[in-house]
């Protein structure tokens, strides 16, 4: 192998790991107590300039390190695998591309997630570094069939989640009429879940998550 066609090699390889560092491969999708983003190098939160607390619909990075509080609580899915983990505190996390590691116990409570599920959650809403809503660009074709098939398998999901304080099949549910624009549903989903759980602290950042989203297709309409 001549030199050149050594290079060449290293350059994809280079060019592949730091694609795959930089690569969404996860997305909190509830969380309670206080978890934090820390440095490779140490078990407690970064000490560069302000520690970055967590929250929930925040996506994360292959090779991002999380520190949980001893009381909180932390659930995640993986974007390719479908992996659902939950993981209680004193643990410390690093962000795999389908799973994560943990450097101590207890192991998370796992369970999988169908595709579609993950596909359309993935989609929804995030928060970024500063707190803003940030939307994908994807946009689906609000026919009277795709509606009723976001409907459907709502309900089938809802049905199939026993635990009923998990949000997930409304995250799925707000996700498919956010993306067909279909925002008197958004507001229909978000007033309901404002009325049975509006005191919940996961319920109050996804109304606003999704409050802000709305407004930023608002504006962008207008101009």
């Amino acid at each position: 192998m001549n030199l050149r066609v050594l290079m060449a090699l290293l350059l994809v390889v280079v060019h592949a790991a730091v694609y795959a560092a930089g690569k969404d491969v996860a997305l909190i999708t509830a969380l309670q107590g206080r978890v934090w983003k820390i440095s490779a190098e140490s078990n407690e939160p970064s000490q560069s300039a302000q520690p970055q607390v967590m929250q929930a619909y925040v996506k994360l990075t292959q090779g991002d390190q999380l520190a949980l509080d001893k009381d909180a609580r932390l659930q995640l899915v993986y974007l390719d695998s479908g992996r659902l983990e939950t993981w209680r505190g004193g643990v410390r996390l690093e962000i795999n591309s389908t799973e994560s590691q943990a450097f101590s116990l207890p192991d998370p409570q796992v369970r999988m997630l169908s595709s579609e599920m993950v596909r359309q959650i993935s989609r929804m809403p995030v928060l970024d570094a500063q707190g803003q809503a940030k939307t994908t660009k994807s946009r689906s074709i609000a026919t009277p069939d795709a509606l009723a098939g976001i409907e459907n398998t709502y309900r089938r999901l809802r049905n199939e989640t026993p635990d009923r304080s998990d949000l997930n099949p409304e995250l799925y549910l707000l996700s498919g009429m956010f993306e067909m624009r279909e925002l008197g549903r958004v507001e229909q989903v978000l007033s309901d879940l404002q009325r049975e759980r509006g005191s919940e602290p996961q319920v109050k950042l996804l109304v606003s998550l999704y409050q802000r989203a709305m407004k930023n297709v608002r504006e962008a309409k207008r101009n």
